[in-house]
């Protein structure tokens, strides 16, 4: 008859020690933030646009506005302008602006062609803080591919641009 592997018992024993209780204060807190609104004051806009023979950019600087072309394209006039925004809240607090990441795609309206916005850029950085009065002024910017010959038309597309308390 074959036994079954041997059983081992182990036993501890434990034993309790008296122990010395000490009480402390502890603190509980929060901050309830009260609501904000983003107002987009005025839209990017590249201007208006003749195309070249060969393809180009045109560009817009986040900081100043500057507005600058790159190959085979002319500006015309000086509707070329940064997207101002404006957000209100609560003072002095921190907050996050993120935009949808760059291709964007503008569509021809009526159909038939689109171009690129291949840069979304945003003045001051993703991370600020609104001023005493609850308030912050902020732009958003890019660089748009025209392609050569062009086809006539409105283009536009739309973006998203968030902003969260931090």
């Amino acid at each position: 008859m074959r036994r079954g592997a041997p059983t081992v018992l182990l036993a501890i024993g434990l034993a309790a020690t008296p122990s010395h209780a000490q009480n402390a204060s502890a603190t509980a807190e929060t901050e309830i933030l009260g609501s904000f609104s983003v107002i987009e004051v005025d839209e990017l806009d590249f201007g208006t646009i003749i195309p070249g023979t060969t393809g180009g950019s045109v560009d817009i600087d986040k900081n100043n506005g500057n507005c600058s072309t790159n190959g085979g394209i002319t500006l015309v006039g000086n509707s070329c302008h940064r997207g101002h925004f404006l957000i209100l809240g609560d003072p002095n607090t921190k907050v996050q602006i993120t935009t949808d990441s760059a291709p964007i795609t503008l569509n021809r309206q009526g159909g038939g062609a689109t171009m690129e916005m291949d840069k979304l850029r945003v003045s001051g950085g993703k991370n600020q803080t609104l001023n005493g009065a609850g308030r912050l002024t902020f732009y958003a910017s890019g660089r748009l591919q025209v392609g050569a010959n062009q086809a006539p038309g409105v283009y536009d597309a739309t973006f998203n641009v968030t902003v969260e308390y931090r």
